[in-house]
């Protein structure tokens, strides 16, 4: 699991990584965000329309963590473009007031 990739998890909700890559493998979880069905919010100060390779909506409140065992039969579906990521991170530092 890397940083900027949706998966699919088996309960069939989508999520984005946002937790730095290795941190699975260190303490056996990581941070998402719950994506939203694409439409449902605008691209915001706090949410980021996404185009590919979900059409969907991150919204940066949403934040849960997961164990790794949560992606067992989970799909990945790919990696978020930079420049998508980058306004995730902009909406994430703006929520959190960092």
């Amino acid at each position: 699991m890397n940083r900027g990739e949706i998966w699919t998890l088996a309960d069939g909700r989508n999520v984005l990584v946002i937790s730095l890559t290795g941190l699975e493998e260190a303490y056996g979880a990581v941070l998402a965000l719950v994506l939203h069905d694409s439409g449902r919010y605008p691209d915001t100060a706090m949410s980021v329309v996404i185009g590919d390779p979900l059409p969907c909506a991150a919204v940066a409140v949403n934040i849960v963590q997961l164990r790794v065992d949560r992606f067992d039969g989970a799909k990945l579906l790919g990696p978020v473009d930079p420049a998508a990521m980058a306004r995730v991170d902009a909406a994430l530092r703006a929520v959190q007031d960092l």
